[in-house]
């Protein structure tokens, strides 16, 4: 496994040591069935042939565009948008060398009619994500993007590609009538564990990334976990904190990296751990956070707020980094801790600062610390935080992989439309 530390000797209190050991007692259960007949989730690192489809994509609209929109929501994006954030997407220095990526995951009408200005379209690629291929949200911007595309005298098989499930369904449809060139959405895994299949590969191959990097990471991860030695594996340790954590009370589980490229990381979790495990009245509730910003709008609920959550700190070393404060500022004697300090200096400190002052008022907190934000440490912890929720959805006795609540909504929406006076 990538070398990331996991520390949870913080997070196991008085009150969660038993229920902690017997969770992991628990999961040698489904851990030798998953040794024996391995779920696709974790069989999909080892996977090889379906990377020159994504290469082969990803060639054509880096050498085309300008720009590329990413149509698709939930997990058909938020996957993607950790990946791309790599090399600095979503964060103030941006990417750079490659064409720019927009996520446009949230339908507003605003802003997808801004989208698809004339004058905009000819240096635009799309790219729709939608497995069961019709999604209603992105099923209604690619209805718009089509007419959108021909108003302009723009052929749509040479701006728009997709990703899709097989069947009949009405994304293919369009497919097939307007000549799209589409991918495979991988049959067995659903959109929000679909991050290292082409749905998260191809946008992170578009914003510069070593996709072969992150499934090595990723695979490194399961290998460990399978390991013979699989009682001392982070992701194993994870679920059963989380659990023990759950069964005394304390339904929050709270996700703050301090890193600008870790932030969409946060949002992916909130969404796996909610829609994995929130089900028939059970579930404990994601909450993200990022360092340093929410140390002024978030720490002082979690050090003097109810104790009802357990607190994952990832950091990773910035000691020495970045641009640092000249002498002459020394002057001032309320910035003389910053003379001669870097940027990545105070972002250090206050990583350490905000974990141990949460644990000297005695929060449960466990400690990821990364040696760096690339590939194969980010195919890791992707594959680590599936692993966790999955053997804690078996702790809880859940199936991860539904979530029937969703379905009702979507039905009323459809119903809503359809009666809508025209």
């Amino acid at each position: 496994m990538p070398q990331i530390d996991f520390d949870i000797s913080a997070a196991i209190a008085a009150d969660t040591l038993a229920p902690f050991e017997a969770a992991m007692k628990a999961l040698e259960t489904p851990l030798a069935r998953w040794r024996e007949h391995p779920l696709p989730h974790f069989t999909l690192p080892d996977k090889t042939a379906d990377l020159a489809g994504v290469h082969e994509i990803a060639d054509a609209m880096v050498g085309g565009f300008a720009r590329v929109i990413i149509l698709g929501t939930g997990g058909s994006s938020l996957g993607a948008q950790v990946l791309a954030q790599i090399h600095g997407w979503g964060t103030p220095s941006g990417l750079r060398g490659q064409p720019q990526l927009v996520f446009a995951d949230n339908l507003d009408a605003t802003s997808l009619g801004q989208l698809l200005a004339p004058e905009d379209l000819q240096a635009t690629g799309f790219l729709v994500v939608s497995k069961s291929g019709g999604t209603a949200e992105t099923m209604m911007q690619l209805c718009c993007v089509l007419p959108a595309l021909e108003a302009a005298d723009l052929e749509p098989a040479k701006h728009i590609y997709a990703i899709c499930g097989t069947g009949d369904v009405p994304l293919r449809r369009l497919a097939q009538k307007y000549a799209l060139h589409v991918l495979d959405h991988e049959a067995d895994i659903g959109g929000r564990f679909a991050v290292l299949s082409n749905v998260g590969l191809l946008p992170a191959r578009l914003a510069g990334c070593d996709i072969e990097a992150i499934r090595a990471g990723a695979r490194e991860t399961i290998a460990a976990l399978f390991d013979a030695d699989a009682g001392a594996h982070a992701a194993m340790q994870g679920a059963a904190l989380q659990f023990a954590h759950m069964q005394t009370g304390r339904m929050v589980s709270v996700l703050m990296p301090y890193a600008d490229r870790l932030d969409r990381l946060t949002f992916w979790f909130r969404q796996l751990w909610a829609e994995s495990l929130g089900k028939g009245g059970r579930g404990s509730l994601p909450a993200n956070a990022l360092g340093p910003v929410d140390q002024h709008s978030q720490v002082q609920l979690y050090l003097d707020g109810p104790d009802d959550k357990l607190f994952t700190v990832i950091s990773h070393p910035t000691r020495g980094t970045g641009p640092k404060v000249p002498a002459d500022f020394g002057a001032d004697p309320a910035l003389g801790f910053l003379v001669n300090r870097t940027v990545g200096d105070l972002v250090d400190a206050e990583a350490r600062a905000t974990r141990d002052t949460m644990i000297a008022h005695g929060r449960p907190v466990r400690h990821i610390q990364v040696p760096d934000t690339g590939e194969t440490i980010i195919g890791a912890l992707l594959m680590h935080f599936m692993a966790e929720t999955i053997m804690t959805a078996a702790l809880m006795g859940i199936d991860a992989f539904d979530q029937p609540a969703v379905e009702d909504g979507k039905k009323k929406a459809m119903q809503y439309m359809l009666d809508m006076a025209t």
